[in-house]
């Protein structure tokens, strides 16, 4: 934990950084990598199943686990977006808080 003359804003705008960051490298990267990885699903229809509904039924699998996988992305950016945005409203606040003589 930073000393409160560490902080920047009444806030420590590096540590809002890097509380992003461990978001998209601890959770979202590797929600996304799950998601993404039907290998284990694919295998066992390849195993058990015939035809061309398995064949659609993977394709159509592929693609949404992709598409999931964009979603977090997005889903980032909109976090990242608002998380910067309450920091700046905070730094405004702050520099109008006290006026000087």
């Amino acid at each position: 934990m930073p000393a409160i003359g560490d902080f920047e804003y009444g806030f420590e705008a590096s540590g809002v950084e890097q509380y992003l960051s461990d978001i998209k490298s601890e959770y979202l990267d590797k929600a996304k990598e799950r998601v993404e990885d039907i290998s284990g699903i694919q295998t066992c229809c390849e195993n058990e199943w015939e035809g061309k509904a398995r064949d659609n039924f993977i394709s159509n699998l592929q693609k949404d686990s992709q598409h999931v996988g964009e979603q977090f992305d997005a889903l980032y950016s909109i976090l990242c977006s608002e998380i910067n945005s309450l920091q700046a409203a905070m730094a405004n606040k702050d520099e109008a808080l006290i006026e000087a003589d």
